[in-house]
């Protein structure tokens, strides 16, 4: 029987399996559109059902690189017909298609080894995707050097001691306007398992959660990555928390910071909303975060709260990098009873950036499901696209002195 071919071969072999002709055409002709890379060896056009030996031969025979899958007819034959492809060793791997709408079929189909799901009906740019994506896993010319490391991502982590503190509003805003200042891939992490609202303030409906990539952790590449992801309109991407809430305890510490380190390979931005506890999730992103910002409001629990979780901050420390947690002061208003001199002297510690307050306008924008730094006229947004410049280096105007651009301005 002839063996695979060998990474450097210059092509992927591949095979498509669909009853579908409308599919089988569009596939065929995005195949054909990459000839110097693909190569369509085996087209199987019967039912999963009427498979037979004299179709496996000639799978096995050509031994494909990659076999496309069409799962809609027969979902469920269809994917116990990928399990058997990729126990056999038939194919290296195998991509699925199917509804775009039937996220229960694409977790399926993942549990099942998929490497990637293609919606249907086709769409041009996300087939071009997904082939650049094989052809780079395949290990064929194109893909970076084995001696080429990429830069790991900064990771900022966003914690309040105070439920209601405005960390949520903060964090989404904060890794929307890094993303749109810097054009770069950033990402947005929503660790509260139980409660999170990342989603609806961007106003999304994520089909997948972080604890769905920790339950396929295992088998996950840059590839299959992309399925838990969801991207928002202003280019920002989102890695959400469960819709119906998941308790914490389920998940491990160790597998919080193997995410991350895997998440800082893909990513030049990663923005963590964490939860509003110091529970072994919190701790455990804290621990990887290269920053912290620490978010209080001029309110007696909030400030507190503050000053009793840093003495634990404090233990996690990062040698050389005395600021690596920095105070942000929200809702600052001159009316305030508690000044930020009360805040500094209480937490025994400068205050690194304020965000005054503009309730009404962070309100609509919850509301409304859209982002306030996308509303020029906030002084909120204003606030915080200032604190993203600093963040990412770029220079702007300092409205207080600019404490936090020799901080973050360093790394990068």
């Amino acid at each position: 029987m002839p063996s695979s071919p060998s990474p450097d071969a210059g092509f992927v072999s591949a095979a498509i399996v669909s009853t579908d002709a409308t599919f089988h055409q569009g596939l065929t002709q995005s195949l054909n559109g990459k000839a110097e890379r693909f190569r369509i060896d085996v087209c199987i056009t019967e039912p999963f059902t009427a498979i037979a030996d004299l179709h496996l031969d000639r799978l096995r025979e050509a031994a494909p690189d990659v076999i496309f899958v069409d799962l809609e007819s027969d979902p469920q034959v269809g994917l116990k017909f990928a399990e058997y492809l990729l126990e056999s060793k038939l194919t290296r791997s195998v991509v699925a298609a199917g509804p775009a709408d039937s996220p229960d079929l694409l977790l399926s189909a993942m549990r099942a080894g998929v490497v990637e799901f293609i919606p249907k009906p086709l769409d041009i740019e996300q087939v071009r995707g997904t082939l650049d994506r094989i052809w780079k896993r395949a290990g064929k010319s194109g893909a970076a050097p084995a001696t080429e490391e990429k830069r790991a991502g900064q990771t900022l982590c966003v914690f309040s001691g105070k439920g209601g503190s405005g960390s949520t509003t903060f964090a989404v805003n904060l890794a929307v306007e890094i993303h749109r200042t810097t054009r770069q891939r950033t990402l947005l992490v929503d660790l509260d398992l139980e409660l999170g609202d990342t989603a609806l303030l961007l106003g999304m409906e994520p089909r997948f959660s972080f604890v769905d990539l920790i339950r396929n952790f295992h088998r996950v590449d840059a590839g299959l990555l992309a399925s838990y992801i969801e991207r928002h309109s202003s280019g920002v991407e989102l890695l959400a928390a469960p819709l119906k809430p998941a308790g914490f305890e389920d998940v491990e510490p160790e597998q919080v910071a193997q995410i991350f380190a895997f998440l800082k390979q893909h990513y030049d931005y990663i923005v963590v909303d964490a939860p509003k506890s110091l529970n072994s999730v919190t701790r455990a992103a804290i621990q990887v975060a290269d920053n912290v910002l620490l978010l209080v409001t001029p309110d007696l629990p909030s400030v507190r709260n503050a000053a009793r979780c840093l003495p634990l901050l404090d233990q996690l420390e990062r040698p050389g990098r005395p600021d690596w947690i920095q105070v942000v002061a929200n809702r600052i208003s001159p009316r305030q009873l508690i000044s930020l001199g009360d805040i500094r002297k209480t937490l025994n510690r400068d205050v690194g950036a304020t965000l005054r307050n503009d309730y009404q306008s962070t309100m609509d924008a919850i509301n409304e499901g859209r982002p306030a730094v996308l509303d020029r006229n906030s002084i909120f947004a204003k606030d915080v696209r200032e604190m993203a410049s600093r963040i990412t280096g770029v220079q702007v105007a300092d409205r207080d002195g600019g404490f936090l651009s020799g901080l973050f301005g360093r790394s990068r």
